[in-house]
């Protein structure tokens, strides 16, 4: 299970979404550069929270 809070548009940085697996996080984040929604993302495991979370 996920939780997507939301496409930023290009040039914003933050918080997208946070995914209980890593290819999903990364599938998600190679989807938003291939849409142009952002020009970069990373995919940082947070272990408090046991989700990764996906920011740009």
């Amino acid at each position: 299970m996920s939780l997507t809070i939301g496409a930023t548009p290009a040039q914003a940085e933050g918080l997208v979404g946070a995914f209980r697996d890593y290819s999903e996080c990364q599938r998600i984040g190679s989807y938003g550069v291939a849409q142009g929604w952002w020009e970069g993302y990373s995919c940082l495991w947070e272990s408090r929270y046991r989700y990764y979370f996906l920011y740009t």
